[in-house]
């Protein structure tokens, strides 16, 4: 008797949510990259389905309105920056990985530049941009702080100083990022860069744990 022939196996279907999520990353990558382009004003829903492949309709069904959009937009576009500092953290010791969050910062920096002008030209043009951002930013840099508060505390253990001495950190970063975007100088951007490290470096000294402190 003659075998049948296999039936061979029925192609796979994308299924619903799979394909809601690859919609949706594909909207957000449109209206972030036009956002930062043309700015919030200069930049239409139909230029971002037009983009993103999609109907007019399908951008206001997945987001709801424009500024719903600009904001999860926003959010898409610190995506890398998030990853980058979980990859991070995960095997560096204290000091160390201090350290390693300076470098992704300054990488970050260095490589979003545009984005990050973008960024702050949003939160100066208009009070409804920055209200739209200012729950993700502050989010954001809320997070970097606890990272290098988390850095600092394995460090120097439960010093109530730390959070202070973190949030500074933060901040002397974030200025010289700002500056950075006024003063065109490479020479004085790592001139700040050096001062901060070294700064960090006086303050942490050989760190209490090193000493034997409990």
């Amino acid at each position: 008797m003659k075998k049948s022939e296999p039936t061979p196996p029925a192609p796979r279907r994308t299924q619903p949510s799979a394909r809601k999520a690859e919609t949706q990353a594909r909207i957000l990558e449109s209206a972030a990259a036009l956002f930062g382009a043309r700015g919030y004003e200069r930049t239409s829903v139909t230029a971002i389905a037009k983009r993103a492949g999609v109907s007019h309709a399908a951008v206001f069904w997945h987001f709801g309105d424009k500024e719903t959009l600009f904001e999860e937009a926003f959010r898409f576009m610190l995506v890398p920056f998030f990853e980058e500092l979980k990859r991070t953290i995960e095997h560096v010791d204290g000091r160390g990985r201090l350290f390693e969050l300076f470098d992704v910062y300054e990488a970050f920096v260095s490589s979003h530049r545009e984005t990050i002008q973008s960024i702050v030209r949003w939160v100066f043009e208009s009070s409804q941009l920055r209200a739209r951002l200012q729950r993700p930013l502050l989010g954001l840099l809320d997070e970097f702080v606890r990272d290098v508060r988390g850095s600092l505390e394995d460090f120097f253990g439960t010093d109530p100083d730390v959070a202070a001495i973190a949030a500074t950190l933060s901040s002397a970063l974030h200025g010289n990022l700002l500056l950075s975007l006024l003063d065109p100088s490479t020479e004085r951007r790592a001139l700040r860069q050096t001062g901060i490290r070294r700064l960090t470096e006086r303050a942490l000294g050989p760190g209490r744990k090193d000493r034997g402190a409990p």
